[in-house]
């Protein structure tokens, strides 16, 4: 029986491979590629899997599929999880069958980001934590940028100072609480 790819619909996935020894089936239209966890975990522990070949530094940004996918293989729906706090592109993973839809060029960004040979951590809710947590961080320092607008460097600068002080507490303290007596105001 011929998959059909998620994102096309219609043309039947072919066999091809992403790197030598590690099979996948790839769609002709979109490029996209059908990747099995267990074809990968078996990639991964081959001799010299951690070398990962470089991908082009030039490498164009790959399109991200959107909607939601169906897996080609149990038509269940696929689950999207970040790669990275800096890209915007999100990987399919169908649970229940254990594969992994890449759109075209997703592998590549991948090896650019060096987790081609961690694909399988991106899928862990520590993971998937951090890039939450760094992501609001990232929100945060924009805001206060907004707002404090031309002071927001010095801003940065002295609590970054104060934080590596060995007196921050006091620091803060003295800043928090109102002066009092001669000269405060």
């Amino acid at each position: 029986m011929a998959l059909t790819c998620p994102v096309c619909q219609t043309p039947a996935l072919q066999p091809a491979k992403l790197e030598d020894s590690l099979p996948v089936l790839a769609c002709p239209g979109c490029r996209g590629t059908l990747l099995s966890l267990v074809s990968y975990r078996h990639w991964r522990e081959r001799p010299g899997s951690d070398a990962a070949p470089a991908a082009p530094a030039d490498a164009a940004a790959p399109k991200d599929t959107l909607s939601a996918l169906c897996c080609p293989k149990c038509a269940r729906f696929m689950t999207k999880f970040r790669v990275s706090a800096d890209e915007g592109n999100q990987v399919d993973l169908c649970t229940h069958c254990d594969e992994v839809w890449l759109d075209r060029g997703e592998w590549e960004l991948l090896e650019r980001l060096a987790l081609a040979g961690r694909l399988t951590q991106v899928f862990t809710q520590p993971w998937q934590y951090r890039l939450r947590s760094e992501q609001a961080q990232r929100r945060a320092e924009q805001r206060w940028r907004e707002q404090l607008g031309a002071d927001y460097e010095r801003a940065r600068e002295a609590r970054e100072w104060i934080a590596a002080s060995p007196h921050a507490r006091e620091l803060l303290a003295y800043l928090y609480v109102p002066q009092t007596g001669s000269g405060a105001k």
